[in-house]
């Protein structure tokens, strides 16, 4: 009651420079104030303009950047702006307890339903969130605002949709055969159904089909019939009616689930002495599976025809699967190898995923969390490997939401540990990371294809939230800690260890998806798995883990620049799991 939050606004140049302050009552200074509110906003005080803001010898804790996209909803233009927050903290607060307290002070601030969209909002929303009692280590923060240049006022969506539109329809028409067939292989798909999906005419699939053939890209099976055709020289490819017999000494006892094409190649570059087996069908599931070698063991891998929430995808997901495990009978450890979104963590430089890293699912801590908003306790799922989130329900009586949940963690943690192992002798001696080699050779090896495998520009690793409507707001990655500064490798994938999540409600929203994460401490977000996991747990497989190399920020669909480079990553390290001792591999860790 004896402090208030005091405001001191000043301006260089086009930047608009804010200082937000704690101060008890006698150190404010009377002669400054140009407004005292009263009422609900009491506490609050503004001063006059400054002419500059008073030096600070002290560097901010911590700084989180922004840029807005809001638009005018009278003349429909982008505002463009970029914002800064500056957090400083009490002496006594811990690391933890100044990332956490910023990250918490940012997701609240920018929610969609009370972000401010005019200046004096936003600066009033800062001010009271500081009144807030969870916020009490927090101390001061600078906001700085500036506005853009023209060439950043555009929305990046809109962008994306200008050069979209800008490319002929018959190359947009090519580009979605193209992704619709690698999607669906090793299925094969009529020149109709390619119309009805493109919702394109037959007489464009069919001029664009010729031209996918003649790059050699794509195969007529049956007359009018198309199928994506895999480039690889490296490995034979068979086309048979039923599997030949695998002799006792050869049989897999690994399989590889991958579900986009480019997973399936990058998964295929990690084996040696390889033999492709595929067996089309023209009415139903096609099945491709890849036999091969990676360090003592024998592998096999395939790829899911679909995936998704669609009931055929499910069936589709779940059958393939089961076909796999019943086919290879002596298969021991399943893992699901490919890309997926990362959890940013806006504050924490050392928790924040980032594009072209390698999560590798393990359990999360079990226990409860005590909500402090409700005044109660909830439980929430703990030592879980992958969470998956069927929608999500208003609990009206409670005051927030409640998640339909259904989740997985496997009985035989000897995958799990070979990868803890692993990463702590990463952390250790940061010299070992055996992945890099594996992936510089994949790279080599992948070279033919129609995609780039390496990795894409740092600038392209940009991280979007929406805020409702058409407004969005592009986040600053954390800054790089001064202790850390000239010792990390630029450009090369780090190594995560956590939860995944799935759902398509989840996916769809920002905010839900940041506070679900955040609730159920999950680092990666995934596509829809869950009838994957369903039929491996189902078909009595306990030993199975998911490696995935981060391509967006919502469930590994979205950036297609990262997909090729993020999928070699997580096959790099699925190779160096897999590359040791078979009687490791052949030992077992029951969880009690």
């Amino acid at each position: 009651m004896d402090e208030e939050i005091v405001m001191t606004p000043s301006k260089k140049g086009k930047t608009t420079s804010i200082r937000i302050e704690k101060k008890k009552k006698y150190q404010v200074d009377s002669e400054q104030i140009a407004h005292k509110a009263g009422g609900q906003h009491t506490g609050l005080v503004i001063n006059k303009q400054a002419a500059d803001l008073p030096d600070s010898s002290m560097a901010p804790h911590l700084q989180l950047e922004f840029k807005c996209f809001l638009v005018d909803r009278k003349t429909g233009k982008i505002i463009p702006e970029s914002r800064v927050l500056k957090f400083w903290f009490g002496e006594d607060t811990d690391y933890f307890d100044k990332v956490s307290g910023a990250y918490e002070f940012f997701k609240e601030l920018i929610k969609p339903e009370t972000f401010p969209r005019d200046y004096v909002g936003f600066i009033k929303k800062v001010m009271k969130q500081l009144q807030v009692p969870q916020y009490d280590k927090m101390k001061r923060i600078d906001v700085d605002i500036s506005p853009l240049d023209e060439s950043e006022a555009n929305n990046p969506q809109d962008e994306e949709s200008e050069m979209e539109a800008k490319k002929p329809k018959e190359v947009i028409v090519q580009e979605q055969l193209l992704l619709t067939l690698e999607s669906a292989y090793p299925n094969i798909l009529p020149t109709d159904d390619l119309a009805q999906l493109l919702n394109t005419d037959s007489r464009t699939i069919q001029d664009q089909l010729r031209i996918l053939t003649s790059k050699n890209l794509i195969k007529e099976l049956e007359p009018g019939k198309w199928v994506r055709k895999v480039l690889d020289e490296t490995t034979e490819v068979k086309i048979v009616k039923n599997m030949p017999v695998v002799t006792q000494g050869s049989k897999p006892t690994v399989a590889i689930i991958t579900s986009k094409y480019y997973e399936k190649l990058a998964v295929d570059a990690m084996m040696e002495d390889k033999t492709t087996f595929v067996r089309y069908k023209t009415e139903g599931e096609s099945n491709v599976y890849t036999i091969g070698t990676i360090g003592p063991h024998r592998v096999v891998s395939t790829k899911l025809p679909q995936i998704g929430r669609q009931m055929a995808a499910q069936i589709s997901s779940g059958n393939t699967t089961t076909r796999l495990l019943g086919t290879f009978g002596e298969v021991e450890h399943v893992l699901l190898v490919g890309v997926c979104g990362g959890v940013p963590h806006f504050s924490d430089y050392y928790n924040h995923v980032r594009l072209g890293d390698i999560i590798v699912s393990m359990p999360n801590k079990k226990g409860q969390i005590f909500n402090y908003k409700m005044n109660l306790e909830e439980i929430v799922l703990r030592g879980q490997v992958y969470i998956y989130c069927d929608k999500v329900v208003p609990d009206l009586e409670r005051g927030q939401v409640q998640y339909a949940l259904k989740s997985w963690a496997p009985q035989d943690n000897i995958l799990r540990s070979i990868a803890e192992q692993l990463y702590d002798k990463s952390q250790s001696d940061p010299t070992f990371e055996p992945w890099s080699e594996y992936l510089r050779e994949g790279q080599a090896l992948l070279q033919g294809q129609q995609v780039t495998f390496e990795r894409p520009r740092p600038e392209t690793d940009r991280l979007f939230m929406n805020i409702g409507g058409s407004d969005m707001i592009e986040v600053g990655h954390p800054a790089v800690p001064e202790e850390v500064k000239g010792k990390q490798k630029q450009g090369q994938p780090v190594v995560r260890l956590g939860c995944i999540a799935s759902g398509k409600p989840i996916v769809k929203d920002d905010q839900v998806r940041m506070e679900f994460t955040a609730r159920h401490q999950c680092i990666g977000v995934d596509t829809e798995f869950d009838q994957v996991l369903e039929s491996i747990v189902g078909n009595r497989k306990d030993s199975f883990i998911l490696v995935r190399g981060v391509c967006d920020y919502y469930d590994g669909t979205k950036n297609v620049v990262w997909q090729p480079y993020s999928a070699l990553v997580a096959a790099s390290f699925m190779k160096t799991i897999i590359e040791i001792p078979e009687n490791r591999l052949s030992s077992s860790a029951k969880t009690p």
